[in-house]
Order: C-alpha cells, then structure tokens, then sequence
C-alpha cells in the first residue's frame, strides 16, 4: 500500500514539477527570458501549477477551472478513443499478418523440398498472430502518461501566456511599480529628478545594437502620468534573481497582443548604492 502511495505522489510531483516548468518557461519567453538562466527555486515550479489549474479564485474569475476541466475531459475522450484506435490496428494488422503466413505456408507445402518446408514451418515467424499477446498494460500507460503530459503542456502554456500578457499591460498587471534610485553617471539610463525634459542626453557611454531602441527607452525612463490613461508609461519589476533587477515599461491595455515590452536587466551593487522602491500602483 505504501509503495502504491509513493509511486502515486512520484508521478503526481513529477507532473506538476513539468507543468510549473512550462509556465514559467511560456512566461518568461514572452518577456524574451530563458527561464533556465534565471536560477528559479525547485518548489517554485511545484507551486505554480495552482496558478494553472485554477487561476484566480480570489477574484471570482472561473475562467481557468472551465478551461482546466474542458480540458481533463478532452484528454479522458482521447485516450478512450486512443485504446479503440490501437485494439482495432492492432487486430487487422494481426490478420494481415497471419494471412501472409498462410499464404507462405500454401506456397511453401507445394514445393518439393520437405526439408525447407519443415524448417519454414518450425520458424517462430511462422505460427499463427495473437493480437492479444502484447503488453496491453505498458501501451495504455504510455498513451496515458503521453496525452496527460500533452494536456498539461496546453494548460501550462496557455496560462503562462495569458498571465504574462496581463502582467505587461500596464492596467491589469499584478507586477509591483518600480524606482531604481542610482548615484550620478552609475546607470545608462535614468536622469536627474529635476531633469524631466523630453530631449535626454546619451552622454558619454557607448551602445552596442539597436540605438534607435536605447533612444526609445530614454525617452520613457520615468513614470510620465502627464499623458493620458492609455499612454502612461509605469515601470514595473518583472523579477529579482541573483543580484540583477529586470525591469520593463508596461504596455498600454489595447497594445496588440504580439506586443512585447523590452526589459532592461540592472546589476545590483554589493554597496548598497542602489535604492529600489516598490509599490503595488504608481503614485497619483
């Protein structure tokens, strides 16, 4: 009973362990992240898998459940008809087979030279299919565990996605509003407080790449609630790992769905000379 029970919680770990994997793998690639640079805590991904089978219950939101359940019912009808699939080929192709042994046979007894036709008959190949000898059992664990870990790949990926575009747009994200406070000349980006003028200067550092993109984001490196609702820009931490803050300028709520924010990734300093404020809304 025991070793039941363990088997049971082995292949449920390993299950949600691939399931938060791939939501967080979806996630992160929508901010243009690999998810297996970034050094995330193993339970984290044991964790995640709530987020994905149920969503937001909090919020009265049962979207995620449907889709969870609409799921688990698409993958029971599949492996049915799956079983149905492989019995029935498995049967014809039993009968193909045994028909071209008898055929063989027939062709073989009408020879001449008996001593060929004992050897053909006592070789294994040549007895009579059973469709029914194979590993039934080692075959439906296989197209079980393949379509469970394909409907978990689906349900992870597409909430992975979903969460991130929510995370990006600027009114619905849950990501906490940022401000990395720097000494002067310590970070390309950023300016002055009393300087909120629209024609930054580049100074003295070299870019390496898309300049025009480095140029875009200078002009939008501070909260600017000047601008309508839709076009504000807030910065928002997407993440906090081995002594590097990534973060990004959120998108507007009607920006297209293949919209993605560029993230700037700041190495901490060891002295203390960076201050980072977090707050779960930008200031009015």
């Amino acid at each position: 009973m025991f070793g039941k029970i363990a088997s049971l919680l082995t292949v449920l770990g390993v299950g949600l362990y691939f399931t938060g994997w791939i939501y967080r793998w979806a996630y992160f690639s929508y901010f243009q992240l690999e998810v297996t640079t970034l050094d995330l805590p193993f339970e984290s991904f044991l964790i995640v898998p709530i987020q994905v089978f149920l969503g937001n219950i909090s919020s009265g939101d049962i979207s995620t459940i449907l889709r969870t359940i609409k799921i688990a019912i698409a993958t029971f009808i599949i492996i049915i008809i799956s079983f149905k699939i492989i019995q029935f080929f498995t049967q014809e192709l039993a009968n193909i087979i045994n028909q071209i042994i008898s055929w063989l046979l027939r062709k073989t007894l009408k020879t001449k030279h008996h001593r060929i036709n004992r050897t053909l008959l006592s070789f294994p190949n040549f007895q009579p299919v059973n469709d029914q000898k194979y590993d039934k059992v080692l075959i439906n664990e296989i197209v079980i565990v393949t379509w469970l870990l394909t409907a978990l790949f689906v349900l992870g990926q597409n909430q992975g996605k979903v969460d991130a575009i929510r995370d990006s747009r600027n009114e619905t994200s849950s990501l906490p509003v940022v401000t990395l406070i720097t000494p002067e000349n310590k970070l390309p980006l950023g300016r002055k407080i009393d300087d909120t003028g629209d024609d930054p200067k580049v100074g003295s550092f070299r870019v390496i790449g898309d300049l025009e993109l480095y140029e875009e984001l200078l002009l939008q490196d501070y909260n600017d609630k000047t601008k309508p609702q839709p076009l504000q820009i807030i910065w928002r931490l997407l993440i906090d790992r081995d002594g590097q803050y990534y973060i990004f300028p959120s998108l507007p709520k009607n920006a297209p769905s293949n919209a993605h924010p560029p993230v700037v990734v700041i190495q901490q300093s060891d002295r203390g000379e960076y201050v980072v404020i977090l707050s779960p809304e930008a200031a009015p």
